[in-house]
């Protein structure tokens, strides 16, 4: 338990970083270029996440999986994934300007945006790194190049602003964001594990991890799909500035996705693990995890539409009337979200990869039509009701699809506030244990030195 709150401590350090600086840097630039053009770098971000997703290749759960069950194939793992990211993001990046040059070749504003955005995908084939410090719970090694170069660069893009530079120039600073970053995590892989561990590709491995991840690719793309979907049938239906005030508002209450990601990706080699070693422990977890799931994000949900309308004001001003209300709908998503992940987490270890496939399909026919029927009138209002009524499809289908059975005991279990009452009890405990851990190592350091 010390090593998963060590872990997740570290990608909360991250996240946490991101939703206080980011939020606050990104509030900056929409205030200053205005809800079109902040609309129209949306409509890039979601065009190249929906695309990258390809370029992701279902890679991000099962080379982890495969790390821990197989060790020693390390070398051949990380490089052949490399390999892989590195040529789907090239033809992701293709896909992506293609499409806008033809779409809207009328507003260069369009094409530059989205040709800048869409090197990110390339650049993030060296996600794959993060992969193996996962698969060891040491992702401290890259979370603290990440946040350190990303706190450096909202200084620099806030800067920019204050200077009164172009949009152009914030676009370039974004982009050289990551490629430090990558350099960096790159550079620290290779100096402690060889530069040649990186060049092992092998074709049969390759097979072998795509055999593993297609379902998980369409997944992760249909889940992009439905998630920026709504901001590309908004700036189609209606205009760059209905795209700007649902951006800014979806922006806030997305930030809390992170919370359900970073348990994931810290407990993932655990559960792995545990339900190998004792399968009673590891179905005792996964429902303690959807429970906590379900009581924290209702909290998280009432505060936050309580809120929203002041929040919205406050960080975007008059230029966003709207994002008040988008927001106050838009965050009940929230709900669903937490326990989708925590399901497809488990559905995931149980090797069940067809069920989140079937609920990303459903979720994201009741997303399209939903947004085909009210956007026109709603805008923005439509697209979050859709958001919430969508997630909530999967969720009830990833129930529906389980194979183990286990799932509907789940759902009826986290409703018990007794038993939530006593997790929360036992969590708070836990992390008591790790920061008196965590105090102790730095102390015996300090008195060794």
């Amino acid at each position: 338990m010390h090593k998963i709150l060590q872990n997740s401590g570290w990608l909360l350090i991250d996240k946490l970083a991101r939703l206080f600086f980011g939020l606050i840097t990104m509030a900056m630039i929409a205030r200053y270029i205005g809800p079109v053009e902040f609309g129209i770098w949306n409509y890039s971000i979601a065009l190249t996440a929906i695309i990258g997703g390809i370029a992701v290749l279902g890679l991000d759960k099962i080379v982890v999986k495969e790390l821990v069950a197989a060790p020693e194939r390390r070398d051949e793992i990380i490089s052949t994934a490399l390999f892989m990211r590195v040529v789907a993001g090239i033809l992701s990046c293709t896909i992506c300007i293609g499409i806008t040059w033809f779409t809207r070749q009328n507003n260069p504003l369009y094409i530059w945006c989205t040709s800048i955005t869409a090197l990110n995908i390339l650049l993030q084939s060296f996600d794959v790194f993060d992969y193996y410090y996962q698969a060891h719970n040491q992702v401290q090694r890259v979370i603290i190049p990440k946040v350190t170069v990303f706190i450096l660069f909202c200084l620099i893009r806030i800067a920019c602003v204050r200077m009164n530079l172009s949009f152009m120039v914030i676009l370039w600073v974004s982009l050289a964001e990551l490629l430090i970053t990558y350099l960096l995590i790159f550079a620290y892989y290779s100096w402690h594990e060889g530069i040649t561990s990186v060049f092992k590709i092998r074709m049969q491995e390759a097979r072998y991890l795509f055999s593993q991840s297609w379902p998980l690719l369409f997944t992760g793309v249909l889940v992009l799909l439905y998630m920026k979907s709504d901001q590309l049938m908004l700036d189609i239906l209606t205009t760059p500035q209905q795209l700007g005030e649902y951006a800014a508002a979806a922006r806030i209450s997305e930030l809390w996705y992170a919370i359900p990601t970073v348990i994931a990706v810290a407990i993932l080699p655990n559960l792995i693990r545990k339900r190998q070693t004792n399968h009673d422990r590891y179905l005792e977890n996964v429902e303690k995890w959807i429970r906590l799931s379900m009581w924290g994000s209702t909290t998280i949900a009432v505060v936050m539409t309580i809120a929203s309308g002041r929040l919205t004001g406050l960080l975007y001003g008059s230029q966003y009337p709207h994002a008040g209300i988008i927001l106050s709908i838009h965050i009940w998503a929230n709900i669903p979200v937490f326990l989708c992940v925590a399901i497809m987490q488990y559905q995931i270890v149980e090797g069940n990869y067809n069920a989140n496939l079937y609920a990303t399909i459903t979720g994201i026919a009741a997303n399209l039509i939903i947004n085909l029927l009210l956007i026109p009138s709603l805008g923005g209002i439509a697209a979050a009701i859709a958001t919430v009524i969508s997630y909530t499809t999967v969720a009830t289908c990833l129930i529906m699809v389980d194979k183990t059975g286990q799932g509907k005991m789940f759902m009826i279990k986290m409703l018990n506030p007794g038993k939530a009452l006593a997790d929360i009890w036992q969590l708070q405990l836990a992390l008591k244990s790790s920061i008196e851990n965590l105090l102790s190592v730095l102390r015996q350091k300090s008195l060794s030195k």
